[in-house]
């Protein structure tokens, strides 16, 4: 049972990209949102390195690929449609822009653009962090057109792969800023694990 449930993915590459960090300048700076939680600053950037991170060990230990940044070799450096060519060389079956929201909403936002793959990702993603997410309420799976604001992040690969701008809550809401902690983070990583695992077994042949 461990041996199949270790290889489950086999197979399956997965792009798991950290956005807002590592971008050229005038931009290097950038670290997204800042959220005040208990009178400490959190930044998006640095919460959505540690749910990309469970993510992707997450799915490593499924038998799934994961290329992250790694910016001492360049991987996932520099401007939105340089690392979505980067997944498109490295053959990912799926690209993820890992975000947080923020606005004062109470809802996980997954973005897609229109009428590609990543709409059944997104639903399905969005299932799965409500169910796994106490306090989290609703989700939004989002189609975004090549106007759209966030059609950066992800435009450049998505008619070749389904990929996503993934924000699994807001950091401002009071309702859900206990996922700003690591237990919290650590959560969100799994559910997010748990719908990718979900996507790629519905789309396997049946033996």
């Amino acid at each position: 049972m461990e041996a199949a449930a270790a290889g489950r993915l086999h197979g399956l590459k997965v792009a798991v990209d950290v956005q807002h960090l590592w971008k050229p300048p005038p931009r290097d700076r950038d670290r997204g949102a800042v959220f005040v939680v208990d009178g400490l600053h959190v930044a998006e950037a640095d919460a959505a390195l540690i749910y990309a991170s469970v993510l992707a060990r997450w799915l490593e230990g499924r038998g799934a690929q994961v290329l992250e940044n790694q910016p001492s070799t360049g991987i996932f450096v520099g401007s939105y449609p340089q690392r979505n060519r980067a997944a498109i060389a490295w053959g990912a079956n799926l690209y993820l822009a890992c975000h947080l929201n923020a606005g004062g909403g109470h809802y996980a936002a997954l973005e897609f653009m229109s009428l590609t793959e990543g709409k059944r990702v997104a639903e399905l993603m969005g299932e799965e962090l409500v169910r796994q997410l106490p306090g989290l309420g609703t989700c939004r799976a989002m189609s975004l057109s090549s106007t759209s604001r966030g059609a950066v992040c992800i435009e450049t690969c998505a008619s070749l792969m389904p990929a996503l701008i993934v924000e699994p809550f807001f950091g401002d809401s009071p309702a859900t800023q206990p996922f700003l902690t690591n237990p919290g983070l650590i959560q969100v990583g799994a559910a997010i694990g748990t719908a990718v695992a979900a996507w790629w077994e519905s789309i396997q042949p049946v033996a």
